[in-house]
C-alpha cells in the first residue's frame, strides 16, 4: 500500500496534539483545521492513507514481528551490538523485552513499533469526518468508510493477539470526557474479538444477514492491498480460528487468575467447541469468495518449459521435481499472483533493509558490491530438519529416510530427483538428500543450486568461499548458520542497484493459508475425515506430496500407520503443514502461541552449522549453538503492557509476569 500524501500524517499529528504516552488521549481541539482536512476527496484521500499507515509492517526487518521466533537468525552482530533498535523481533527472543522499555511494543508505539492505538485514533477521526467531504462520490465515500471499519478491527485484532485483554476505542474522545471515561479498562478476550468480528459483519452484511457491497471487491493496481470484500472476509476467519485456539479458548491453565480491576476474569476457563465450528464457517466463506475472484493455489506459466530460466531449459522435462519447485519459489515473489488475498507493499522505493536485500546473496562475478546483497539474513538448523522427505513426511517419520545418520557426510547423487538442485558428486550430508520439493525451493544450503540474479548459482557455505561463507574482505557478511533462505528472493533480483530488486508484496494472508485453516478447524469440530483432508491435500499438492491419506496408510512408508485418522494425529499433520508452507512469512511465532507450542520451541538455542571458522566438511558440519533464546510460561504469550501506562491508569492490569 503506497501512498504519496504522507505529509498528511504529520499535518494530523499536530493537530491531535499526540505524545508517545497520550495515545489514548487524543483529543482534537481545532476543529478548523482539523476539518479543513476533508474538504475535497483529495484530502481526505490523505486521511484515508493515514489509517493504512499504522499497519504492523512485514517488510523490513527492525520493524517487523517476522523474526519473532526461531525460523530466521541474523548474522553474528546482528543483536548483540548496543543498538537497541536494530532486530528487535529477535531481541524479543533473547529475553530483553521488559514493561519498562517493550521493544515492538503497537500498544505505545515503542521500538520501531506504530502505536495501533493511534492508528485506531485516525480510523476513528476518519469515520467522524469522511462526511464533510462535498466533492465524492457516494459510492467511494461507502468504500472508503467500510475501508476504515476493517482496518480499525484488524488493529484491534492485532493487539489482542499480541496483549490479550485490550482496551477498546470505539470512538474517540472529546473536551468534554470526564477522567473516568479517559481511564479505560481491559476487556475480556472474548469481548474482544467480538467487537472486531462485528465490525466487520457490520462492513459486509446488513441487519438481515445480506451481503453488502458497499466495500469494493475489485481494485485498480495502484490500489492493490487496500482492503476489500474478499479481505475483509479472510480478517474475519483469521480472528475466529485465533479466538478458537488453545491459548484464548478455556486457557485456565495460564490465566486463572487474571483478572481485571473489578475481579472478572480476562480469559474463558472452559473450553467452547462451538468457537471451532464459527471459525470453520467464515473460512469457508472467506474459501468461496476468494475462488469467486478466480484466486488460486499458484502454478508457474511454463508453457511446456518455454518460460522457464534458460539455464534450466536443458533440464525442464527430466528433473523430477523442477516444476514443483518452480511453483513453489514464484508462489511468494510473483507479485500479486492469482493466490494472494492480502499482501503488504508499504516498503518505499529503497530496498536496503527488506527481508529480500537481508537474505540475498552476492553475485559470483561481483564481489565488491554487498550494499544489496547482505547475506546477514539466514534460517536455523531447525528448519533445515522441519521440511518433509519427498514422501512427504517428517524425517523421523519416515522409514525409508535414515534419520539417525542424518549427520553423515555423502556424495550427492547425480540422479533425475536432485537434478539441477544438488550439485553431482559434491559432498552434503544425508539430512540434505530426498527431501520434498519445498526444502529445494525455499532454503540454500552447501552445495546446493540457488537461481538468482538472473543465474544458476553454485552455493557455498564453508569459511572462505563464495558466495554465502566467510571470505576475503568480507569476513562478516555470510550466511551465519549456513543455511540461507531463497523463498523471499526473487530469482530475477539483481543486487547492483535498488531499483533492480523485483518488489513484491509480502503476503499477509494466501489462499493455501485459508486452505490449512480450513483443515485445522474442520478437525478440531468434526475430526478426521474427508473435509479436513480435502484442502490439506490441495496444498500438498502445489508442493508435489502424495494425499496425507495415501502416505500415512503406508506401513512400508510410515512409522505411526494411521496416524491421520485420529484427532490427535491429524492435528499434528497440519501443523506441522501450516509451519513448512507458511515458513519464513511470519505465521510461526503466532501459530505456536495460539496452539500453547511456544515453549516447545522457544526454549532452546538456535543452531546451525559451524559457518564461522569450518573450512572442512568434518569442521563444517557440525551443529553449533549460535543464540541463546529465553522463554517464560506464561509470561512470554503475552506481551507486557508498557509500564508509564500502568502507572497512568489505575485501571490498566499488567499481564501475568511482567511485574507491577
Amino acid at each position: 500500500m503506497r501512498f504519496s500524501l504522507k505529509h498528511i500524517i504529520g499535518a494530523m499529528a499536530v493537530v491531535l496534539g499526540m505524545g508517545s504516552c497520550d495515545y489514548l488521549n487524543i483529543v482534537p481541539d481545532n476543529t478548523i483545521e482539523l476539518e479543513s482536512m476533508f474538504e475535497t476527496q483529495q484530502q481526505a484521500y490523505g486521511a484515508l492513507a493515514a489509517c493504512y499507515e499504522y499497519m504492523p509492517n512485514y517488510g523490513w526487518l527492525n520493524n517487523s514481528m517476522n523474526l519473532a521466533g526461531d525460523e530466521f537468525i541474523v548474522r553474528l552482530d546482528g543483536g548483540e551490538s548496543g543498538n537497541r533498535d536494530r532486530m528487535p523481533g529477535e531481541k524479543l527472543m533473547k529475553g530483553w523485552n521488559s514493561a519498562q522499555d517493550p521493544f515492538l511494543s503497537y500498544w505505545n508505539g515503542n521500538k520501531n513499533a506504530a502505536s495501533l492505538y493511534v492508528g485506531i485514533r485516525y480510523c476513528n477521526l476518519f469515520l467522524e469526518n469522511i462526511h464533510l467531504v462535498k466533492d465524492i462520490k457516494e459510492e467511494d465515500r461507502k468504500d472508503w468508510i467500510a475501508q476504515v471499519k476493517v482496518l480499525k478491527a484488524f488493529y484491534h485484532f492485532y493487539l489482542t493477539r499480541l496483549y490479550g485483554p485490550i482496551c477498546i476505542v470505539d470512538k474517540n474522545l472529546t473536551p468534554s470526557t470526564s477522567p473516568s471515561e479517559v481511564r479505560l479498562k481491559r476487556q475480556p478476550v472474548d469481548v474482544c474479538f467480538k467487537y472486531a468480528v462485528d465490525l466487520i459483519d457490520e462492513v459486509l452484511y446488513d441487519e438481515n444477514g445480506n451481503e453488502k457491497t458497499d466495500l469494493k471487491d475489485d481494485r485498480p493496481n495502484e490500489f492493490l492491498g487496500m482492503v476489500d470484500r474478499t479481505i475483509a472476509k479472510a480478517i474475519k476467519a483469521v480472528i475466529l480460528v485465533t479466538q478458537a485456539s488453545p491459548l484464548f479458548n478455556g486457557n485456565a491453565e495460564y490465566y486463572s487468575n487474571f483478572k481485571n480491576v473489578d475481579g472478572e476474569l480476562f480469559f474463558p476457563m472452559e473450553k467452547d467447541n462451538e468457537k471451532w465450528k464459527k471459525a470453520l464457517d467464515a473460512i469457508k466463506i472467506a474459501i468461496d469468495a476468494a475462488h469467486a475472484r478466480n484466486k488460486k493455489l499458484y502454478r508457474y506459466n511454463a508453457e511446456g518449459g518455454a518460460n522457464i530460466e534458460f539455464f534450466d531449459k536443458d533440464i525442464w522435462g527430466k528433473s523430477e521435481i523442477i516444476e514443483y519447485c518452480y511453483n513453489n519459489r514464484y508462489s511468494i515473489v510473483d507479485p500479486w499472483n492469482d493466490e494472494l488475498i492480502w499482501g503488504y507493499s508499504n516498503v518505499g522505493g529503497f530496498d536496503q533493509g527488506t527481508f529480500q536485500h537481508a537474505s540475498q546473496c552476492r553475485r559470483m562475478d561481483n564481489q565488491g558490491m554487498s550494499e544489496y546483497s547482505w547475506q546477514w539474513l539466514c534460517a536455523s538448523y531447525r528448519m533445515g530438519e522441519l521440511y518433509y522427505t519427498k514422501n512427504g513426511v517428517p524425517i523421523n517419520e519416515d522409514q525409508t529416510f535414515d534419520y539417525d545418520n542424518r549427520l553423515d557426510i555423502v556424495t550427492i547423487p547425480d540422479d533425475t530427483y536432485h537434478m539441477g538442485y544438488m550439485q553431482a558428486n559434491e559432498k552434503t550430508v544425508k539430512l540434505y538428500l530426498n527431501r520434498e520439493p519445498r526444502f529445494y525451493s525455499w532454503i540454500a544450503v552447501d552445495n546446493c543450486y540457488w537461481r538468482n540474479h538472473q543465474n544458476k548459482l553454485e552455493m557455498h557455505m564453508k569459511y572462505d568461499e563464495y558466495p554465502g561463507g566467510r571470505y576475503g574482505t568480507k569476513q562478516d557478511d555470510f550466511y551465519w548458520s549456513g543455511i540461507a533462505i531463497k523463498k523471499l528472493v526473487h530469482p530475477e533480483s539483481l543486487n547492483e542497484y535498488a531499483v533492480r530488486m523485483v518488489r513484491y508484496p509480502n503476503p499477509i494472508i494466501r489462499l493455501a493459508d485459508l486452505y490449512l485453516l480450513y483443515a485445522e478447524a474442520s478437525n478440531e469440530y468434526y475430526g478426521p475425515g474427508e473435509d479436513a483432508y480435502h484442502y490439506l491435500n490441495e496444498v500438498r499438492k502445489r508442493a508435489g506430496l502424495p494425499k496425507v491419506e495415501t502416505v500415512w496408510s503406508d506401513a512400508s512408508i510410515v512409522k505411526n500407520v494411521n496416524k491421520h485418522q485420529t484427532q490427535e494425529g491429524l492435528r499434528e499433520i497440519i501443523q506441522t503443514e501450516r509451519l513448512i508452507e507458511l515458513s519464513f512469512e511470519g505465521h510461526r511465532y503466532f501459530d505456536l502461541c495460539r496452539w500453547k507450542r511456544a515453549n516447545e520451541f522457544f526454549v532452546s538455542s538456535v543452531k546451525g552449522w559451524n559457518a564461522r571458522t569450518g573450512r572442512t566438511y568434518e569442521d563444517f558440519y557440525q551443529v553449533t549453538e549460535l543464540q541463546a533464546r529465553v522463554w517464560e510460561t506464561p509470561k512470554n504469550y503475552l506481551f507486557p503492557i508498557p509500564l508509564d501506562d500502568i502507572n497512568k491508569n489505575p485501571n490498566l492490569v499488567q499481564n501475568p509476569g511482567w511485574g507491577k
